[in-house]
């Protein structure tokens, strides 16, 4: 029986393939090679349509990288003709004409570029010694035709000491917004758990994001799997100049992450089988984002589940124990946050 519920899934991040031209070190989804029976144009535009219905929001097209979909920008185009705001995350390395010539028909509010670190940093992680030079070109380009510019930086143990590097050379380059996130160990970087971040780096992380925020030079952000509730926390979430508190993993509440075959789940950085609520080749979304019991990890979530060293803590109910992916791929558990700052 269908749950009449408000649950509305305002935020999709779509997985359009799993194709790629890189081998990151700590690629979550150990993306390569396009997966077989790979959603269709005729079925992703379907999707499309209920998605909106729906009342979807916003849409980020992610990979492996989007480019090397085909059509990525008539599903693009799709959401942005009726009002939903459109972005993807690219690594910049493929980029000429015809990707601006498709930026434009899509009508994307702008282009993240995945930019890891400066350029030794970032070659190492990307393992490719051209990428970074790739980027520069791509962001060249991007300026050139007045595309705005966004940065996605993934956070390891050996990143950090790039981040004021990067800052100044992002606001020389006309950066617009700027997320910072962790790394959580899973696909590829779960064999490198010896390069997760600290405690202590991610604390001298949340300081650099307050601290910067404050200058107001660049709209800088902080992932959903950094925080939560130490001095800093009010200060580094939403949009810069406003007090804003983590509440919870929004996963399968008003997020919603969609796979390159078409599997459903709460949120794309929940990278395993554990978290799929269904196939929308085999049922509509809308069943399956209404189904009884589906995202319950989220949906029934109780104080009571609360475990470790989150189980007695006095901001239990609020944080809800940070990202779900974060818990689940840090320690095998739900509901304790190996990345919480607040404890320690």
């Amino acid at each position: 029986m269908m749950k009449t519920t408000t649950y509305i899934p305002k935020n999709c991040v779509w997985e359009l393939t799993l194709k790629c031209n890189m081998n990151c070190t700590h690629c979550g989804s150990r993306a390569g090679k396009e997966r077989e029976n790979e959603l269709s144009n005729e079925e992703a535009l379907a999707l499309a349509d209920e998605l909106i219905n729906l009342g979807c929001e916003y849409v980020t097209l992610i990979g492996g990288e989007v480019f090397l979909y085909d059509g990525w920008e008539k599903i693009a185009h799709k959401f942005t003709q009726n009002n939903v705001t459109v972005n993807l995350i690219t690594n910049g390395y493929l980029f000429g004409d015809k990707q601006v010539e498709e930026i434009k028909y899509a009508g994307l509010s702008n282009i993240a570029l995945s930019i890891d670190g400066m350029k030794e940093s970032h070659n190492a992680i990307r393992n490719n010694p051209r990428s970074f030079d790739h980027l520069i070109k791509t962001i060249n380009r991007l300026n050139k035709e007045n595309i705005k510019i966004g940065v996605n930086t993934t956070l390891i143990n050996t990143n950090v000491k790039d981040l004021e590097e990067q800052y100044n050379f992002f606001i020389d380059n006309n950066v617009k917004i700027w997320q910072l996130q962790l790394a959580n160990p899973m696909g590829n970087f779960s064999d490198r758990r010896d390069q997760m971040i600290t405690i202590e780096n991610i604390k001298k992380v949340i300081s650099f994001i307050k601290e910067k925020r404050d200058e107001g030079k660049i709209k800088i952000y902080t992932g959903d799997n950094i925080g939560y509730y130490d001095e800093n926390e009010r200060f580094i979430r939403g949009e810069p100049g406003n007090i804003n508190y983590w509440a919870g993993c929004h996963a399968g509440l008003s997020v919603v992450g969609i796979d390159s075959v078409g599997n459903v789940k709460g949120c794309e950085s929940l990278y395993d089988d554990i978290f799929i609520e269904g196939n929308i080749k085999k049922e509509s979304f809308s069943n399956i984002w209404f189904k009884e019991d589906n995202f319950s990890y989220n949906r029934n979530f109780d104080k009571s589940l609360l475990s470790g060293k989150c189980k007695d803590c006095d901001m239990g109910m609020y944080c809800r124990a940070g990202c779900r992916g974060a818990c689940f791929f840090t320690n095998g558990d739900f509901f304790e946050n190996a990345y919480c700052v607040y404890n320690e």
